[in-house]
């Protein structure tokens, strides 16, 4: 296992390898992490995935669950959360540009094999250059969104009341699509915004292109909040937004499902309606207007589906074992 991710703050692809990574190593796989001196900083992570990991697990099958990943390794299993630095790389940094694409193009070229975390980017994959087959693991939502414990004081500290308040999740990687969100939200009459406000959970990176973004009236801004406090503000919140432009998979989605949440307003693209199916509202990610609808719609409760999402599709044991068998085969070459 390969545990570059360990340093970093959880988000998304964190989730992901703590969750597949503790359960590989369980099974009897060994996580090799970096020590306290490479581990001190991101940029001393990322010389040590690229050079140091490599010599020592050169002989083995290396499992790699985020992009923290070897560009050269001779059995390194991969996990792709997404391809957007090549497809779209308008929404990063310049310099993220400049070391990113290069290296992502070589890991997909040498690694052994590939893991998708969803059907959408198991078919860009297969349709991309890549050769082989592609195996499918899945996110799939953490135990302590299935068993959500109450958390002093959350809900009441960000000013909001349980039932009473929509709740959007991301960071400000452009693709998540807030600026347009704000704006949508701003077209909703006051009164609507203040009698049922829209929480913003979610921390900035300097890898992404950054702008100001003017949010209205009725909008609570959060930042990063921990696991145990987003399980809490999913099972107070009226309905989750969730309108990005793309995603490889969506992991608020079947966290916000496992904890209750009945009432969805999603972007209309592959990935959400693989995850949802017809639990969901679904609107134009470019259209203000129909998001606008879309969440005067959430906060009066009109016009929703009576579907539900079934997170019984998503397990982490499911997909865990679905990595090591990825392994195994690579190990038999």
């Amino acid at each position: 296992m390969n545990g570059a991710f360990r340093p970093q703050r959880v988000t998304g692809q964190q989730r992901y390898a703590i969750e597949i990574a503790d359960r590989l190593v369980r099974a009897g796989a060994e996580e090799v992490r970096p020590g306290r001196f490479w581990g001190g900083s991101a940029v001393r992570t990322w010389i040590w995935s690229l050079f140091v990991l490599p010599g020592r697990t050169w002989r083995s099958v290396l499992v790699s669950l985020t992009a923290r990943a070897p560009v050269l390794h001779p059995r390194q299993v991969l996990a792709v959360h997404d391809l957007f630095v090549l497809t779209n790389p308008e929404w990063y940094s310049t310099s993220y540009i400049r070391s990113h694409v290069p290296m992502l193009r070589l890991q997909l070229r040498s690694a052994a094999a590939v893991v998708a975390v969803s059907q959408p980017v198991a078919d860009q994959l297969a349709a991309s250059a890549r050769t082989g087959p592609v195996t499918l693991a899945p996110n799939a939502p953490s135990e302590l969104f299935l068993n959500v414990e109450q958390v002093d004081g959350v809900i009441e500290r960000l000013g909001l009341e349980p039932g009473s308040f929509l709740l959007a999740i991301g960071s400000h990687d452009p693709r998540k699509n807030l600026a347009r969100l704000a704006a949508s939200w701003s077209a909703v009459p006051e009164e609507v915004r203040l009698a049922c406000p829209l929480a913003i959970v979610g921390g900035g990176a300097a890898i992404y292109a950054q702008g100001e973004i003017a949010w209205p009236s009725g909008t609570i801004i959060t930042g990063y909040v921990g696991d145990e406090e987003l399980a809490r503000l999913y099972e107070a919140a009226r309905a989750v937004v969730f309108v990005s432009l793309a995603e490889g998979f969506g992991l608020p989605i079947v966290e916000a499902a496992a904890a209750g949440v009945e009432r969805f307003v999603l972007s209309d693209i592959d990935v959400f309606h693989w995850i949802a199916g017809e639990g969901a509202v679904y609107v134009d990610p470019t259209s203000e207007a129909a998001m606008s609808e879309a969440l005067t719609a959430a906060v009066r409760q009109q016009a929703w589906p009576t579907a539900r999402i079934d997170v019984r599709r998503f397990a982490w044991e499911r997909s865990a074992s679905a990595v090591m068998e990825a392994a195994r085969r690579v190990s038999e070459e």
